[in-house]
């Protein structure tokens, strides 16, 4: 268990990595579902209802699953340049310019997390409303998704934050 004077996100570390890896377990198992498909479109000519859609609805589940490891591993796009600057003339005030970066992250997220909600709670309340699909051929309810981008983005929300503690404390992030 991680004490107050551990690394900011150590708690967080095991949750996203979790959500990284149950976005890697969908991943296998959406590529199982495509080759299924082909399979059965190429040899009985009797195609998966609804590949299409499944597809679409898992990458943007996907991404959002993955993208608070995409930022804790530091693989999240930016551009250094003024880092590599500032760092020549002070370490602290590039620790200071990382902890702003994740923390106007953080804040960019958290608004938009909060323009989300009402519409995964919109969808949680009136499924029927909300689907992706084609009525009468292949439906999905759109809640599940909406729900994983929320987790996704709070996550991500939470990195930004423990990101920002880190830099401001000096430590690598």
């Amino acid at each position: 268990m991680a004490n107050a004077r551990g690394r900011p996100g150590q708690l967080l570390g095991p949750v996203v990595a979790g959500l990284n890896a149950l976005g890697s377990v969908w991943i296998l198992g959406l590529m199982l579902l495509i080759c299924a498909d082909i399979i059965m479109r190429g040899v009985f000519n009797a195609p998966i209802a609804g590949v299409a859609e499944m597809v679409a609805f898992s990458i943007v589940g996907i991404v959002f699953l993955q993208l608070a490891h995409t930022l804790r591993s530091g693989s999240l796009t930016r551009s250094d340049l003024l880092l590599i600057v500032a760092e020549r003339h002070s370490p602290r005030l590039k620790g200071f310019l990382l902890a702003l970066y994740n923390f106007a992250g953080a804040a960019i997220l958290a608004i938009a997390l909060w323009h989300f909600l009402p519409s995964f709670l919109s969808a949680w309340d009136r499924p029927e409303r909300h689907f992706m699909g084609n009525p009468g051929f292949f439906q999905i309810p759109t809640w599940p998704l909406y729900g994983l981008m929320s987790i996704g983005m709070a996550a991500t929300i939470l990195q930004f934050l423990a990101n920002s503690v880190a830099a401001l404390r000096g430590e690598a992030v």
